[in-house]
Parts: C-alpha cells; structure tokens; sequence
C-alpha cells in the first residue's frame, strides 16, 4: 500500500521548473528569461557596460535581457550547449540570444539590431548587426558558438520582411567583445 501511494505521489510531482540550472526544462526562452536567476547571471555576465543598440547609451544587460524577453523559441543545441533565442517585443527584427553549458553557466550572449540608436543612422532598418558577448574560453568551443550565432543572425536577416519597393534588409557585420574587457 505505501508502495502504491509513493508510486502515485511521484507520478502526480510537478514537473521541474525551468532554470538555468534545469535547461532540458525549458520549452522556451521566455521561461529561461522569466527566471530570476537567469537575469541575475546576465548582469553578472555582462556587468555595467553602456552602448547603444537597442537605445542611446544604454545598459547592455537590460538590452539583452529586453532582446530574449519577447517572442521566444524553441532552444537549440551547439553539441552540448544549449542556445536560447528570441525577438523584441513590438521590434522583431531586434533580436537576442543566450547560449549556456549544461549546468547553466552563460558561454555568450548576443544582440541582433539594426544601428537606429548610434550616431551614423544612415543604415537604420537597413542592415542589421551582430554582437556577441564571449569571454576567452576553450578556442574550439569558441569557434562553434561564434559560428553558429553567425549563422542565426545570418538566417534571421535573410528571413526578415521588408515592405515592397523597400530595399531588402542586410547582414551589416558581426563584433565580438570580451565582457571582461574595460570598454
């Protein structure tokens, strides 16, 4: 009997929460980004920097956290690692992504925007650009993730709608950045 009960109760558990220290438990982004813990590591990660790609002199924590907090997808894998990808909420164009390892530490971060927030808007909704936050790690590991956001951003632009007799929005570049660098 107790047996039986244990069986049920167990069967009856809720399933885990998604977390960064649960990924297989998320069915999106938005519930990685809704995890306290998660926006908490992003600004750890990213620290106090300041630049402007979503908006003038911004914190780029809250412009990645704001990039992966509107319509989510499905994570996908980079061998072990898992990336997490989303839009902007009201700007899909603008858009964001997170790759962790397995036990939810941030590998790299990533903005894709077009430049309507810097000084030279000549290629505002133009062209859209790529940031990527990754510390020096394992140059192998490096490779693949900085490829694979690449090829994202890639896709994302060639995918994005533009309005007839508008010229078709293109990749303008990639960067990438060191967030332990002094900026």
């Amino acid at each position: 009997m107790l047996g039986a009960l244990l069986m049920l109760s167990a069967a009856a558990a809720p399933a885990p929460r998604c977390a960064p220290t649960r990924l297989a438990a998320c069915r999106d982004t938005n519930q990685l980004v809704m995890a306290p813990a998660f926006t908490a590591t992003v600004r750890r990660f990213i620290g106090t920097r300041k630049a402007s790609y979503l908006y003038a002199n911004g914190d780029v924590a809250d412009q990645q956290i704001e990039v992966l907090h509107g319509p989510p997808d499905e994570p996908t894998r980079i061998g072990s690692l898992y990336r997490f990808t989303a839009c902007r909420a009201h700007s899909c164009p603008e858009k964001g992504a997170a790759v962790l390892d397995p036990a939810g530490k941030i590998v790299a971060l990533a903005i894709l925007y077009s430049p309507c927030a810097t000084a030279d808007a000549r290629d505002c909704n133009r062209r859209n650009d790529l940031v990527v936050f990754m510390r020096e790690r394992d140059r192998q590991q490096r490779i693949e993730v900085v490829a694979n956001l690449r090829a994202w951003a890639v896709d994302q632009v060639a995918a994005s709608y533009t309005l007839p007799g508008q010229p078709k929005v293109r990749f303008g570049g990639m960067q990438l950045i060191d967030p332990t660098a002094v900026p």
